[in-house]
């Protein structure tokens, strides 16, 4: 059979006699290899070898056996992870970080090596939400610091994919019912990685989680060419938000299968709000948070309260909040990142001046923010040169900041929507990469947040080169990327996040030479079959014309049209079949919006002021004691529907002190009725 292009970055080192030879595995369907693994393997050095056994037996129907020294019954070892067989190799794991692996091979012997490092949880952790709803670790985090700090590690048990009560003690669970190794997200996995490195090159692809999204060739005969080969990553952190313990068994193992990593010891978003949004710190340190309209944003309740960045108090207790996590929970990088929805800077004397509304939006809010950081960074770096204060360069302080001329080289820039694959200003996006570079030594980091199918999002953005182009973009200057969507993986929405997860996921190695177009002619002939070429043709008009779909009647349908002919041609009841049908479940949104399209005009919403309408006509002459601006309504800023879901706007105030700063938000209320 024909062997598929291998698509890790692989460096082959065999001399030029042996690079043809050839080590038997599996002949005519008989074993001729068995897998050799430590006699105190690590969690994940036991999967690999397991999915080295049930890949090849999946293949050729051969069932290796795994054993802990050679039997001296077969012609061939498959070393799995280091060990002391290893070690008379002399083949080691040395220099092979953040998921890198090495396939080294002889006449008799196989070896897939990697860092198989344990993660092992720092206590207190949470075993369960009842853990941190009872107070349980707030409290233990309280007796550790000696303050009030909010609990940063709320999540943490929902990455182990075995029993958390259990883990760690003498009745520890290490695989389940059916014999699967119980994992954490956080171990290292360069092991499996090789072994996954060598199932594709045989041919095997994981195009979505299950047996449906497999493809697994036929062999009687397994073999492997003589060499050595290296594949590393192109980024040390491939972070999608998947989680053992929420999404279950077969979403963990295609996320591991994909070649993602997430590192432990990193927080990105929003670390001030985990540290000060609680009643103890809003009822003891009102100062420390933002004063609007004469009044502290300290309202219990809220859903969010901004702070006071001129306070030195908060930076100081910033500055501690890190060097503890540093300290006791080993962290490598800690957040230091204003709480969400960050639209206002403080009003308070100190803050006056301190921003720059002539920048606009992205960065009327820079200076200030990136300020507080930088300092914070450089107090942190005194005590811990090591480690790393991190901010998302996001909302009112995305552009980088104008009164700093070099960030202190502990800072870590995360620029949230820094690749952004669904929108249109790329240039943009390069520019705001390039002008971050100029303020920071470190690679960045890019944070984004995919369409989210759970949210409503229906339009077939299947954009394959976008994605692998804006990838490649970003080789050399980020050290990775962290990407949340709704990890929906049922099947009406599955049609459409597993394409987006795996062109990103398989972009993060191979190099800038990784081809995004031959992965997506490989997924259309290998996934769809005998209907590829109507799929390609689909997938390709969706690329170019997905964002006019939502206005444009005729592009949508003619995208329909186009998926039609490829469902009218699968044989029923084929895998096939049950691959197009999940894109099929997925286009009910765009059916039902075509079908909006072709409707006449309906009613039309009537716009009004919140409170009614002004009580007097304003006089424009620099005053505020029009009875219209001292009566006026407190009003939100927000998004429409918040009145229809109860959620709490993320932030109040009045026409008059927003007309004191410069911009006027209205806050309106939208009313159908019928033949307005």
């Amino acid at each position: 059979m024909q062997r598929p292009f291998f698509l890790c970055a692989v460096l082959l080192l065999a001399s030029e006699s042996s690079i043809h030879a050839e080590v038997l595995l599996v002949d005519n369907g008989e074993p001729r290899a068995e897998i050799v693994i430590s006699e105190s393997p690590t969690r994940s050095t036991r999967l690999a070898a397991q999915e080295l056994q049930r890949g090849i037996e999946k293949i050729s129907g051969a069932k290796l056996s795994i054993l802990t020294r050679p039997s001296g019954t077969m012609p061939v070892k498959l070393f799995v992870g280091e060990s002391s067989h290893t070690k008379e190799l002399e083949i080691a794991a040395t220099g092979l970080k953040h998921g890198a692996y090495r396939i080294a091979t002889g006449p008799d012997w196989v070896v897939f090596i990697g860092d198989d490092a344990n993660f092992n949880p720092i206590e207190p952790w949470p075993r369960g939400n009842a853990d941190i709803r009872s107070g349980k670790m707030q409290k233990a985090w309280n007796k550790i610091t000696g303050e009030h700090w909010g609990y940063t590690h709320n999540q943490l048990y929902k990455h182990y994919s075995g029993s958390r009560t259990l883990f760690g003690t003498p009745d520890e669970q290490h695989s389940d019912s059916n014999g699967n190794i119980n994992m954490w997200t956080y171990d290292e996995r360069g092991s499996f990685n090789a072994v996954c490195g060598f199932l594709r090159e045989l041919g095997m692809r994981w195009y979505m989680p299950g047996e449906v999204g497999e493809i697994v060739p036929k062999t009687k005969t397994v073999s492997i060419t003589e060499g050595d080969r290296i594949g590393r990553p192109d980024f040390p952190m491939r972070i999608i938000n998947f989680r053992s313990a929420v999404y279950g068994r077969e979403a963990m193992m295609w996320s591991f299968r994909l070649g993602l990593r997430q590192p432990w010891g990193r927080q990105a978003a929003h670390g001030l709000h985990h540290m000060t949004h609680n009643e103890h710190t809003l009822t003891n340190h009102p100062d420390w948070f933002a004063l609007y309209g004469g009044k502290r944003h300290t309202e219990k309740g809220q859903r969010l309260n901004q702070l006071c960045y001129s306070n030195q108090e908060l930076l100081q207790q910033s500055v501690r909040f890190a060097q503890k996590q540093f300290d006791h929970y080993d962290m490598d990088v800690v957040s230091i990142m204003p709480p969400d929805g960050y639209t206002a800077i403080c009003q308070c004397k100190l803050c006056q001046g301190k921003d720059d509304p002539q920048r606009g939006y992205r960065g009327a809010l820079s200076d200030y923010v990136w300020q507080f950081v930088n300092e914070v960074a450089k107090e942190v770096g005194k005590t811990h040169p090591d480690k790393k204060i991190s901010n998302g360069a996001y909302g009112t302080y995305t552009q980088p900041p104008q009164n700093i001329d070099k960030l202190e080289p502990n800072v870590q820039v995360i620029i949230v929507g820094g690749r952004r694959p669904t929108s249109s200003t790329r240039e943009e996006l390069r520019r705001l990469r390039k002008d971050w570079s100029t303020k920071t030594d470190n690679p960045v980091e890019i944070f984004e947040n995919y369409p989210f199918t759970s949210r409503g999002f229906y339009l077939p953005a299947y954009i394959p080169r976008t994605l692998g182009e804006s990838i490649n973009e970003t080789k050399g200057i980020s050290r990775g990327e962290d990407i949340w969507l709704s990890m929906d993986f049922g099947e009406n929405a599955i049609g459409y996040n597993h394409f987006l997860i795996y062109f990103t996921a398989r972009m993060y190695w191979g190099g800038n030479e990784q081809d995004p177009v031959k992965m997506f002619d490989e997924y259309c002939r290998l996934f769809y079959g005998p209907v590829a070429s109507e799929m390609k043709a689909f997938f390709n008009y969706c690329e170019r014309h997905w964002t006019e779909m939502e206005k444009d009647a005729e592009i949508a349908n003619h995208a329909l049209k186009l998926f039609t002919q490829a469902k009218d041609k699968t044989v029923a009841g084929s895998i096939y079949a049950k691959r197009i049908t999940l894109i099929d479940n997925y286009l009910n949104g765009l059916r039902n919006k075509s079908i909006q399209l072709a409707q006449k005009r309906g009613p039309v919403p009537r716009v009004r002021l919140v409170g009614g309408e002004p009580l007097e006509p304003i006089v424009v002459d620099g005053k505020f004691d029009d009875t219209a601006w001292e009566k006026c309504a407190t009003a939100s800023t927000g998004r429409f529907g918040e009145l229809q879901t109860g959620r709490q706007p993320i932030f109040e105030t009045s026409f008059k002190t927003t007309w004191q700063k410069g911009s006027v938000y209205f806050a309106i209320r939208c009313e159908e009725r019928a033949g307005e």
